[in-house]
């Protein structure tokens, strides 16, 4: 598999996240017509929410298994800003060797063994990403005042530490 076939599949990948954050996501995520939200702060479409959960996620430190059936969304290769996804992909990969891989052994790997990486990959992004919403969730159900600030997603990132 060459470089372009790779990022092809990387783009092609559907992260999930448990689906007991659901109803979080569609509070807080705008999706089609977002009237009627309340006074709820919201955030962007479901990936950029998704994006956010994950820095949350990897800002915290901690991955969170889905402790429920996954519910998946939009193609990596439609999320944007460009930026943002590209930044989310070398902070994964550069996590390799935590996954049990390195870039010597996946250059010239094989098809079946690209794959195996590429589901471990997902796992290590929905990992973060579940985590986060599990904060988001913990946020909502207990400070949900502080979804009324428009600044919120900013705010709830500037209060955590960087993980060691």
């Amino acid at each position: 598999m060459n470089a372009v076939q790779f990022r092809e599949r990387i783009n092609a990948l559907r992260p999930m996240y448990d689906e007991q954050y659901n109803p979080l996501m569609e509070k807080i995520s705008q999706k089609g017509d977002s009237t009627g939200k309340g006074n709820v702060s919201t955030f962007g479409a479901f990936y950029q929410t998704y994006m956010y959960a994950f820095l949350l996620g990897l800002r915290i430190g901690e991955k969170k298994l889905a402790e429920h059936k996954g519910r998946d969304f939009a193609q990596i290769g439609m999320w944007k800003p460009g930026p943002l996804k590209d930044f989310i992909l070398l902070t994964l990969f550069n996590r390799t060797s935590e996954m049990g891989y390195s870039w010597m052994d996946l250059d010239g790997a094989k098809h079946e063994e690209i794959e195996q990486f590429l589901r471990v990959f997902q796992k290590e992004m929905e990992g973060y990403a579940n985590r986060g919403l599990a904060y988001l969730q913990d946020k909502f159900d207990n400070e949900k005042y502080l979804f009324e600030d428009p600044n919120v997603f900013m705010n709830l990132l500037m209060e955590l530490q960087p993980a060691e």
